[in-house]
Formats: C-alpha cells, sequence, structure tokens
C-alpha cells in the first residue's frame, strides 16, 4: 500500500530528524507542543475457560495519536517552500492539513516515541482568535487503519478416479412403489354411505 507523502528523507537520515522534529507526511512543522499517544488492548468481557489461550480473548485496537501544532508566519520552513502556497505559512500549513485529511489516504506519522504508518486524520481542531493572527495553533487527531493481508489457496483439481466421499454407506435398493387410488373417499367411509 502506497503511504502519502512519504518523507523527502531516506530512511537513514529520519532518524536524526525526528528526534529534532516530529513530522506528519514529510511536513516539518515550527513546533509540535504536544504529541498524545494512545495503544488500547481490547478484552473481551466474557470468562475465559481455565486453560483457553487468553489471545483468543483479547485484540490490538487501531493506535490513536493526538498532537498540537504551532505555526508562526514570521518563521522560515524547516524545507525551502513547504508552506509557500498561501499569503500566510500558517494557512498554507492549515490548508496542507485540510488536504491530507481529504484525500483519505494513509500517512506516515513520525514522532520521538515512534513511527506510525497507515494513520487517517480523524479531525483537525483550531481556534482563530487574535492571538493566532499571525499564526496557527492546531490540534489533530489521528487514528490507525488497520490493514490485513489475504491469502489465497487453491485446491488440486480432483481427477475422476477420485472419490468424492471419504467413506460410503450402503443405501441399499430403491423401488418406486404404486399407490392404488381407494375406491372410496375417507369421508363416505366416516360418512357411512
Amino acid at each position: 500500500m502506497a503511504i502519502y507523502g512519504e518523507s523527502p528523507f531516506s530512511e537513514r537520515d529520519i532518524p536524526e530528524l525526528v528526534g529534532v522534529q516530529t513530522n506528519i507526511a514529510g511536513y516539518f512543522f515550527d513546533a509540535v507542543l504536544k504529541t498524545d499517544h494512545s495503544d488500547r488492548l481490547k478484552i473481551t468481557e466474557h470468562p475465559v475457560e481455565s486453560g483457553a489461550s487468553i489471545t483468543d480473548h483479547a485484540f490490538k485496537e487501531p493506535r490513536e495519536l493526538s498532537m498540537e501544532i504551532g505555526m508562526s508566519d514570521v518563521c522560515t520552513s524547516f524545507i525551502d517552500g513547504q508552506f509557500a502556497q498561501k499569503d500566510s505559512r500558517s494557512i498554507s500549513a492549515y490548508d496542507i492539513l485540510t488536504q491530507l485529511q481529504d484525500s483519505r489516504i494513509p500517512l506516515r506519522v513520525y514522532t520521538r516515541l515512534g513511527v506510525y504508518d497507515n494513520m487517517l486524520i480523524e479531525i483537525i481542531t483550531s481556534p482563530d482568535d487574535y492571538k493566532t493572527l499571525f499564526g496557527l495553533r492546531v490540534s489533530i487527531g489521528f487514528r490507525e487503519i488497520l490493514v490485513v493481508t489475504t491469502a489465497t489457496i487453491t485446491l488440486p483439481n480432483r481427477t475422476s478416479n477420485a472419490p468424492n466421499k471419504t467413506g460410503s454407506t450402503n443405501q441399499g435398493s430403491s423401488q418406486p412403489i404404486q399407490v392404488q387410488e381407494p375406491s372410496r373417499s375417507l369421508l363416505r367411509t366416516i360418512a357411512g354411505g
């Protein structure tokens, strides 16, 4: 599966950059003010029989990540021209985030605590008031898309000599029996006539 906005840096450069700056799909924002990481294990509520495999009674839920990001119109970008699409860097950054959300393509998010693949932006919240006139403060909520791989198995064709059953039972012989029509109906017999 292709991941939208893979970082323009090679894999060997990423660990060094992550230590300096977290990024979303290769976009490096001015400040990451806060990140919240959520890894949840769903445990079923029905009783588990003694000796049963516990793995059948618990499963990982999609990982969640929330980030609070700050952008300033007076700073310069870590990567030249990265937020130069609109009149200001803060509006460009907000526009890029909404485009990433609208695309519905899984993203790769790098944080100090790890790399998150297959993430979609679930929610973007940004107050717009006198404090953010020349900047942007935005909260972003990500949720992981669980991706599975299925396999198709081709079974060998049966030859005409191969039996279709593992065992067989003697069914005996079946002969049709001719039913004779009664000369009197059941109602006439009951009625006595």
